[in-house]
């Protein structure tokens, strides 16, 4: 058997919240994100665009050192890089995938900062060209794909709407900004369009938060059964398998009794052994990870977001029981900051 790609460490890239690694990981996939966009997103987006010959273009645009936004990171969840049918277009599009589980007008002003960002720094790396004929920005369509268990009001779709009053003759000068949004709230379980593994991550997403996750685990792995199980499904069953662990109450009995029905023989023990591994594991990192943020409130009243996102990068728990000696007899936040370098 191909060792499989699941890595439950990955999710601290993401902070360690699973909802977000969980979205990366899926729509990651060019074939499930194609699927997705053509089955799901309104029509005009496949009637313009080639949504079967999508490029994956790297998740992090912009590291620490960048001047606007100092020591923080902009992460684009899912962003690719497709072509308009019409082959006398020459502009690519740059299409950005954000899965978020919560209405929240200022959503748009995130996922602007993100989209123009990215643009922006297309632009840069171009060295800045003042041509359209020497270089030609991509297209920028924002994907919101929503799963969150609260109805999505339709004004979130727009930028202006961010501001309570603005006068109708002033609105033109307002940049303006609509997403294209997807919600999976809108969708029947039992008419779940596309391939079975765009219904497999559908479900997950959908169930996980309408509660109803741990008891249809087997319901969402029984769409995978029905197909070919290989090496890019069994990472897609670790890793539904692993979200479900981590957003539910579910046993790891019942894990290992459903991964082993849908992967067969000594394949399906192997996977499931692993995923159970890995819940117990990252349970284990977190929870060390929050008492030391929490010694450290308790101490110095205030944890700078530099130390947090630091210590979410740490996976080796002798080190992580190091470090919280360290927060419990530091003198200063900045002796454990040192420490952790």
């Amino acid at each position: 058997m191909t060792k499989s790609k699941f890595d439950f460490t990955k999710t601290i890239s993401s902070g360690g919240n699973p909802h977000d690694y969980f979205g990366r990981v899926t729509i990651g996939d060019p074939s499930i994100a194609s699927d997705l966009l053509q089955r799901y997103a309104d029509p005009v987006l496949a009637e313009h665009v080639d949504l079967n010959n999508l490029q994956a273009e790297p998740t992090q645009f912009f590291g620490p050192a960048h001047p606007v936004l100092g020591p923080k990171e902009v992460i684009l969840d899912v962003p690719y890089i497709a072509h308009f049918h019409d082959a006398e277009q020459k502009s690519e599009v740059l299409i950005v995938v954000e899965h978020k589980s919560s209405p929240n007008l200022f959503v748009l002003l995130q996922l602007a900062v993100h989209a123009l960002l990215s643009l922006y720094k297309r632009w840069t790396d171009a060295g800045r060209p003042s041509s359209r004929k020497k270089f030609r920005l991509p297209v920028p369509l924002v994907v919101l794909l929503y799963c969150g268990a609260d109805d999505l009001a339709d004004e979130i779709l727009y930028f202006q709407d961010i501001f309570d009053f603005l006068p109708e003759r002033l609105k033109q000068y307002v940049p303006q900004f609509r997403l294209l949004i997807i919600n999976l709230r809108r969708f029947d379980y039992d008419n779940l369009p596309g391939k079975p593994e765009t219904q497999a991550v559908v479900e997950t997403m959908k169930r996980a938060f309408d509660g109803t996750l741990a008891d249809h685990f087997p319901d969402v792995l029984e769409r995978l059964g029905a197909i070919s199980i290989d090496d890019r499904i069994m990472d897609l069953i670790a890793n539904i398998s692993w979200y479900t662990g981590r957003v539910t109450d579910i046993t790891p009995e019942k894990i290992v009794e459903t991964v082993t029905n849908v992967v067969k023989g000594k394949k399906g023990i192997e996977m499931a052994e692993m995923i159970k591994i890995g819940i117990f594991q990252q349970g284990k990192i977190e929870g060390i990870i929050n008492k030391i943020l929490r010694l450290l409130q308790l101490r110095f009243n205030q944890v700078p977001d530099e130390i947090a996102s630091e210590l979410n990068t740490r996976t080796d728990l002798i080190a992580l029981d190091s470090l919280f000696d360290l927060a419990a007899q530091c003198n200063t936040l900045d002796e454990f900051s040192n420490g952790l370098k």
